[in-house]
Formats: structure tokens, sequence, C-alpha cells
């Protein structure tokens, strides 16, 4: 059954977060963002709220053709032209936490930021927030479509696309001319995630055919002005 890629629309809010709570239920940054579980009604609301208001990121939805069903998602933040208004900052906030709860979720995604804005300070990329496939859906392509769609995005804009990866979909990245980093790190803590040992992630890039093979620490030494 052949799948496609379409923009998200208001009525795919539910369906769409269907896929992506199902897809990381297990993973270890879901009890930091969600500690108390998720409120579906309250996270749909906020959500639609969000997109009506946002002004970088996109989120795409990978369909089944034939049924119509969402099969997996992808949330991209793309950062193409500066302004004020542009979310290029490290958040302080993490609206629906509060005290403890927001401060350890903090200690967690704050790292993540820094990384960020080492590599790009303020210039022009795109982040690969986040991209889900239903479990029950995996092995069908709908990964490698939802990434080509950044890729597509990349390569229009002539900017580089960035992400933090997992260790078992490294391959889908490497497959898609990603590079990993080395020359900076991302390691979370054991006494910060909870953990019997430090975890650490890996960082990727791809940059657009123009770069003709340069590694990312080459290529920015050259385009971005300190």
């Amino acid at each position: 059954m052949p799948l496609a890629v379409l923009p998200v629309q208001i009525a795919d809010v539910e369906p769409v977060y269907d896929v992506f709570f199902e897809a990381f239920k297990d993973e270890p940054i879901m009890k930091f963002l969600y500690p108390g579980g998720i409120d579906r009604k309250a996270h749909a609301e906020a959500t639609i709220q969000w997109w009506n208001q946002d002004t970088t990121s996109y989120t795409v939805k990978c369909v089944d053709t034939e049924t119509g069903e969402i099969v997996g998602m992808s949330t991209w933040e793309v950062f193409w032209r500066p302004a004020p208004e542009e979310r290029w900052h490290k958040p302080t906030d993490i609206p629906w936490l509060e005290g403890e709860e927001k401060t350890q979720c903090l200690r967690v995604v704050g790292p993540m930021w820094d990384v960020r804005e080492e590599l790009f300070g303020r210039q022009k990329y795109i982040y690969l927030a986040s991209i889900a496939v239903h479990p029950d859906q995996q092995r069908r392509g709908a990964g490698r479509l939802l990434l080509q769609w950044g890729v597509d995005m990349s390569e229009q804009l002539g900017i580089p696309i960035y992400t933090e990866a997992s260790e078992s979909g490294l391959g889908l990245y490497v497959d898609a001319g990603f590079e990993r980093l080395t020359h900076v790190g991302l390691v979370h803590r054991a006494e910060v995630i909870g953990g019997s040992a430090d975890v650490e992630v890996p960082l990727v890039v791809r940059l657009t055919k123009d770069a003709h093979g340069l590694k990312f620490k080459e290529w920015a030494e050259m385009h971005y002005q300190s």
C-alpha cells in the first residue's frame, strides 16, 4: 500500500499525536516532559493554539493512501529568516510543568539547546524536532519518506539539517547522507536522568549538495562568521 507525506491539518492533531505518543511511549525523555501522564484533551488544545501562532515549526504526516490512516509524523523547526520574533533562543520555561518537575525537565532539555547554539548560534538551519512512525507501521518506508521531506526543504533553502538521533535510528540518517558529529557531544548524565549510566546521544547533520562532500566542521568554519 503506497504512502505519501502531506501537511497536517487542524483535524489531524489527535491522530497525529496518537502516532507520536505510541512511538515514544518508552523513550526516557517522556517521563520528564510528562511526569504526571498526558492529558490528551489539554495537549490537543495547546497544540492547536501553538500551530495558530508559531512561525518556525512545520508538522507533516505520512498517510497510507489507500486507507487514509496516519502512520507517521515529523516536526521540523525551520530557521531560515532571522527576525526578533523567531524562536532562536534557549527556552527557560515549560508551560505545562511547575516547580521541581519543570526544573528537572529543563536540566534534560537544556543541554540539547546548548549544543544547538554552539553549532549554529543564529545561523540559518533546520532542526528535526521529532520523527515518529507507529510501531505497527514500521518497515514500510514511512520514516524515510518523512525524512526526505526535510531533506528536500533543506536543499530548496540551501541550509543544513540537524537533529539528535538514537543508536537504533542512526542508520536511517546515515543512509540519507547525514554525518555523525565528533567535534561536539551530548551526554545525558546518569544523575540527571535517573539511570545507571551516562547516555551519549548521537548528533547528526546533513549539508546540502552544494557543500560538495565537506564535513560539517570544515563547512561551518567557512560559512559561519564569529
